[in-house]
């Protein structure tokens, strides 16, 4: 099948402030107080014709999270948002300066290579320039999709998108990947609730007076006790004292009655490999019964540190007593397979860095797996929010073969209160498996932690209908208006 690119377009959904602060690792520290933060949604449509003589749209979307992709403390948020615009932009014009296409892979990791080569020469974070390449490989994939009349899934087992992670790797070149996917999709995922560092954790945290009295569950024992939640992303600061006092409390309410699971998240917090060892250690001596319940702790050291050569003679031992993988670190299509020789157990899937991307991690951790060598892909979140980015996100997520993933949007945001009524109604008709009604809104549908979606894997990359462009703001005018250069 031949494809042309027709035109692509990006558009910004706003979003009220979040119901809770927040922020990310060693920033907690500082004495400015934390965000309500927004959460502006960037949305990408392509229309893609074929050689059939058929036309389709794709879509996809991410949270505009400068706060996560670039934390260099010299360039302010109006200054990254810029950056990151230009970006996506400079990616519209390489995709539409070569339409033409027959190997959506091929085709996608050409283009890939351009954009984070120009991203470099702007001196932007290779994440950074990975977001903007993401967002218009999903859109191409979806329209892609949808011209052949299949789900991804099916697309993948089919070997429709011609996708060679022997070209990102050769130890993968005689694999076939069809072997790697699941048989079928994972349809019931078990929510990661975030627990972040400013959050409630019980009614002695949040008296009456801070209540938000929204209908949905505010402290963390809230969230245990009304949506059965059973595995906890926890995020760290670097502070050792003030983490592992934290911890110490987050044991004594952790649900008994089944077997909790968590992860700890320390983006990028601890300054050093001395500082960040003594935190492990201590955490294993001091705590044994929450220690023994953690799966893994993610991008404990900067970006900067972390592949450097103190890493690699630190991180092995350190690794013993729990696995580490990486998620910031993570910039370029062969981030994981470097991290594997420094000595990290896994790294994260999130759409946001690359949806070919993370099919070539789960082949590296098919093939680097055996008896003696654990090797592990996450599903961690960027605050996905309906409909696109988190309905794209569940749909890789069950793609991938994970049962458990991160989530925070349904915590910090309420509901879909930020779509359109069409938006609404076309998501919630489609979907009743996955969002729910509670008084005038519609929710994420949470049922003893889990999140059934099933309805994600039709026709397309998890999203049946065309968003509702005209309740959005042209991306260029956002970004005029809201940072101005």
């Amino acid at each position: 099948m031949k494809y042309h690119i027709e035109s692509i377009q990006f558009y910004v959904r706003e979003t009220k402030p979040a119901r809770f602060a927040s922020a990310l690792g060693k920033a907690a520290l500082s004495s400015q107080p934390p965000e309500h933060a927004t959460s502006p949604l960037c949305h990408a449509r392509v229309i893609i014709s074929d050689d059939a003589g058929d036309t389709s749209f794709g879509c996809s979307a991410d949270r505009l999270s400068v706060r996560w992709l670039d934390k260099r403390p010299d360039r302010d948020t109006g200054r990254k948002r810029r950056d990151l615009v230009a970006l996506i932009q400079l990616a519209r014009q390489s995709y539409l300066a070569n339409p033409d296409f027959d190997s959506p892979f091929a085709y996608w990791l050409d283009r890939h290579t351009a954009i984070m080569q120009a991203g470099r020469s702007s001196d932007q974070e290779d994440l950074t320039s990975s977001f903007a390449s993401a967002l218009l490989e999903r859109a191409m994939l979806d329209a892609v999709c949808r011209l052949s009349n299949k789900s991804m899934f099916d697309m993948l087992r089919e070997d429709r998108l011609d996708f060679r992670p022997g070209r990102l790797h050769r130890e993968l070149a005689s694999i076939n990947f069809a072997n790697v996917l699941p048989e079928r999709p994972v349809t019931e995922i078990n929510i990661r609730h975030t627990v972040g560092i400013f959050d409630p954790l019980t009614d002695e945290d949040w008296p009456a007076a801070n209540r938000l009295g929204d209908g949905l569950p505010e402290t963390l024992t809230d969230y245990i006790q009304q949506q059965g939640v059973r595995y906890f992303k926890v995020k760290l600061s670097g502070d050792v004292d003030a983490d592992l006092s934290r911890l110490a409390r987050l044991w004594e309410i952790m649900p008994m009655d089944v077997e909790p699971a968590l992860t700890l998240d320390a983006n990028e917090a601890f300054p050093d490999l001395s500082t960040f060892a003594d935190f492990v250690r201590r955490f294993e001596r001091e705590q044994l019964g929450l220690f023994q319940h953690v799966l893994y702790i993610e991008q404990p050291l900067p970006r900067d540190l972390a592949f450097s050569q103190q890493a690699a003679r630190a991180i092995p031992e350190i690794a013993k007593l729990k696995p580490l993988i990486i998620d910031e670190s993570d910039g370029t299509l062969t981030s994981y397979h470097r991290a594997l020789q420094v000595g990290y157990t896994g790294t994260s899937h999130k759409n946001c860095k690359g949806f070919f991307k993370s099919l070539a991690n789960l082949a590296l951790v098919a093939h680097f797996f055996d008896d003696d060598r654990l090797t592990v892909l996450s599903a961690e979140d960027l605050q996905n929010l309906p409909v696109v980015p988190l309905q794209q996100d569940f749909a890789s997520v069950g793609i991938l073969g994970l049962d458990h993933c991160e989530r925070n949007g349904h915590h910090y945001n309420f509901g879909l209160s930020m779509l359109s009524e069409l938006d609404k109604r076309n998501a919630t008709r489609r979907h009743p498996d996955l969002y729910e009604k509670l008084g005038d809104e519609w929710f994420l549908r949470i049922r003893q932690g889990r999140v059934a979606c099933a309805s994600l894997h039709g026709v397309g990359f998890g999203v049946v209908d065309e968003p509702d462009w005209k309740s959005m703001q042209d991306l260029g005018h956002w970004i005029n208006e809201r940072h101005p250069g």
